[in-house]
């Protein structure tokens, strides 16, 4: 099968594909936003492989395909296979198994439904978790092939739980059932700024929502760290706007405290970065 071939393939099981590279061991994307241009479209697929027939499919990891991967790698330091053993771990993978070109492997799993972090060796040395936000290259490529008997045909099993990377617990609250009342001193940039946030995060669209609740989050508590909005009001609204998301799998709804995490988490982001209204001049 030809690069193009497999990237419909992946396509049509419902795994957002983009087209990547490699350089001297180094991998990165031919579009402009790598992952984030992933899709299943068939004619834009076909559009960029016709630009770049040799182009490396790789997937969108995390909620936006279902599909997670263990990256277990071997290095002249050390393998991925010896940090599982060290962790009493003994995997066989038994999943759907690529080789990757320095005789590691990556093994895919099904999303779980809930955050998974995208992480390099946060598990161990020489093992990378691709979840959300992430993306992980599959055949054909340079030295990157289907296990012989573990190719993309076979199930797709749950993640296993010494994959998940714990994270501190942030204290959750339940959202707003209305939308806060502004105070009477709110500039108007302010409100013209936050009602643009909560409208661009109420109206997310399917595989958007993640990011757009980053971005607006982010840029939000920036103007909060600037003295341009208060903090209560802005991280109220902002969470009643991230209550409001439609869950378009109702298989794997969105959670209040998913939610609630990633609304402080964003936030938290934003304030060490201060930004206040460009003002023209006169």
């Amino acid at each position: 099968m030809t690069s193009l071939d497999c990237a419909l393939d992946y396509a049509e099981r419902g795994w957002l594909v983009s087209p990547w590279a490699t350089r001297r061991n180094r991998k990165f994307p031919l579009t402009g936003h790598g992952h984030l241009d992933a899709t299943t479209d068939r004619t834009i697929i076909e559009q960029w492989w016709a630009r770049w027939p040799d182009g490396i499919p790789a997937i969108a990891t995390g909620e936006p395909s279902g599909v997670v991967a263990l990256d277990i790698d071997i290095r002249p330091d050390g393998s991925g296979f010896d940090s599982l053993e060290d962790l009493g771990i003994m995997f066989h993978p038994e999943r759907p198994t690529t080789h990757t070109p320095q005789g590691g492997c990556a093994v895919l799993f099904r999303w779980p439904g809930c955050f998974v972090k995208t992480c390099s060796s946060e598990l161990g040395p020489h093992l990378d978790i691709r979840g959300d936000g992430g993306s992980v290259l599959l055949p054909p490529g340079p030295e990157r092939f289907w296990d012989q008997h573990l190719g993309p045909d076979t199930p797709l099993a749950p993640m296993p739980e010494w994959m998940v990377i714990a994270e501190p617990e942030l204290p959750s609250e339940p959202a707003p059932s209305q939308r806060p009342t502004r105070p009477q001193h709110l500039s108007r940039y302010g409100e013209a700024a936050l009602d643009a946030a909560v409208k661009a995060i109420v109206g997310a669209s399917a595989g958007q929502q993640r990011d757009t609740l980053n971005r607006e989050i982010y840029s939000i508590a920036r103007l909060v760290a600037g003295g341009s909005l208060p903090a209560s009001l802005a991280i109220e609204s902002l969470r009643w706007a991230a209550s409001q998301l439609r869950s378009y799998d109702l298989h794997r709804p969105w959670r209040p405290a998913e939610l609630d995490k990633i609304v402080r988490s964003a936030f938290a982001d934003g304030l060490v970065r201060p930004r206040q209204p460009q003002h023209r001049q006169a």
